[in-house]
């Protein structure tokens, strides 16, 4: 390796690190960066997991049947 060579690469690294040193990782530029993508959710206990897939298949009926109740149901609707 040429000496040139080494100098070009060694320069592409520091920018790089350079880079990597100017980004923010503190806490609230995480907090941001999860409110900018709210559809991933990364939180909450196995119980908060059970409610919302039964809220969001409770939704995906609604779009379906519209509202009312459940077809199976007198009760309702």
């Amino acid at each position: 390796m040429k000496a040139s060579e080494f100098l070009k690469k060694y320069e592409r690294e520091r920018e790089k690190a350079k880079e990597h040193e100017q980004e923010d990782h503190s806490l609230q530029a995480h907090a941001k960066e999860r409110a900018r993508h709210p559809d991933h959710l990364n939180a909450g206990t196995p119980y908060d997991w059970e409610d919302l897939e039964a809220y969001q298949k409770e939704l995906e009926r609604l779009e379906k049947e519209g509202p009312g109740g459940s077809r199976g149901d007198p009760d309702k609707g």
